[in-house]
């Protein structure tokens, strides 16, 4: 793994000590400034550094420090997935930086962090978003467990743009306001939303392991699905309760799709001119200890005595047709990481929580996230552990 590191450098005092443990530098205080290493893929930077404390081996990757600090850091993958910026770091209680099996890793038992900017080029798992499959047997749903400790409300405008036979163009637009109990919904009391026009077109309940918002043509009685999401066994339970988990969600499918095939099925589907989910506003926030299985690791939002997400507020529109994008702002994000892989990085840590959230940018390729960017007010970690690979 090829590695390296430019600075300018500034120490006053240094000494040399070889005896047990390897020969070593110590360097009670030094300052660093235009930082530039590199690790793999993986640039990373700072415009000034300052230690107290340094020690380093001479015959090894292995250095640490009782003290440090780092202004305007930053970390970048070769490829453009995985970007991030911060303005300060303060590592009070020191760090220790050593080789791992692939790359470096830096142990740190606590970090401060401000004005915190990290994006995100989706996806870091290979996959485009154009190439994104519709849901298959393996559901994101059961993934997504951790949703079922969220409470607050979805309100949304679905703007439907539909060429019907006989009789021709037509827009239906209905505002929908959704109210999230223990992770779920109740999808009757949004059919009863239905306004009595667009009522007579537009129908959303459950069919055998679906849940779909379709329409039909008064007086011919056909029915297609506009979109629909499929639900497991468990969402399938909780829907003849007239209930839905908000997790189900994420397995969407633009109608009804592959019930035919060749000339027909392209028929049905040109039904089906637009689809937008407008004025979206969301406001959530997690109250239980939660886990995600994410990136190859896993992520434990809140604990016993806190809670995970604290008035995260969503807003924006999203087009099946066009780019689209939602804005947002959270109180806090309180989370354990383990063995999260972002791109080359891998971390871990006891304890890491975000205050204050803000200019959280989520873009979407039709349905499809393909970008993601926040900025943090201030981050804090205790024990954490950052590979870099």
């Amino acid at each position: 793994m090829a590695q390296k590191i430019d600075a300018d450098v500034d120490v006053r005092r240094f000494g040399f000590v070889s005896g047990p443990g390897g020969p070593r530098l110590l360097f009670p205080h030094a300052t660093a400034q235009n930082l530039d290493g590199r690790s793999g893929s993986m640039a990373y930077g700072a415009k000034e550094l300052a230690f107290d404390g340094l020690e380093g081996r001479l015959d090894g990757v292995r250095w640490h420090a009782e003290a440090a600090s780092l202004g305007e850091a930053w970390l970048r993958d070769d490829s453009g997935r995985l970007e991030m910026a911060i303005g300060r770091v303060e590592l009070t209680h020191g760090f220790l930086l050593v080789r791992a099996e692939r790359g470096v890793e830096i142990v740190v038992p606590h970090a401060s962090l401000s004005d915190v900017h990290l994006t995100f080029h989706a996806p870091l798992d290979g996959r485009t978003a154009a190439a994104a499959a519709p849901p298959s047997a393996a559901l994101r749903q059961e993934r997504l467990r951790f949703l079922e400790g969220v409470a607050g409300k979805i309100n949304l405008t679905i703007k439907v743009k539909l060429d019907l036979p006989v009789l021709g163009p037509r827009s239906l637009d209905q505002t929908l306001r959704v109210p999230i109990v223990d992770g779920s919904l109740d999808f009757r009391l949004l059919n009863e939303s239905l306004d009595w026009l667009e009522g007579a077109f537009l129908d959303l309940g459950v069919d055998q392991d679906r849940l779909a918002v379709s329409f039909r043509v008064p007086i011919f009685g056909s029915s297609r699905d506009i979109i629909s999401w499929a639900l497991d066994r468990d969402a399938g339970a909780m829907a003849r309760f007239g209930r839905v988990p908000l997790r189900s969600l994420a397995d969407f499918r633009i109608g009804r799709g592959g019930a035919t095939e060749g000339r027909a099925a392209d028929k049905k589907r040109s039904i089906l001119r637009a689809l937008t989910l407008d004025n979206i506003e969301v406001a959530l926030s997690m109250l239980a200890p939660r886990h995600l299985e994410v990136g190859g690791g896993m992520i434990l939002f809140g604990g016993d005595d806190t809670p995970g997400i604290v008035n995260l507020q969503i807003a924006g529109s999203i087009d099946n047709r066009a780019e689209g994008n939602l804005r947002g702002t959270a109180g806090s994000v309180d989370t354990t990481i383990k063995d999260l892989k972002l791109g080359p990085l891998s971390l871990t840590a006891d304890r890491l929580s975000f205050d204050r959230v803000e200019d959280l940018q989520i873009a979407f390729d039709g349905f499809v996230p393909k970008a993601a960017s926040f900025a943090v007010h201030r981050v804090t970690a205790s024990n954490l552990r950052l590979t870099i690979s």
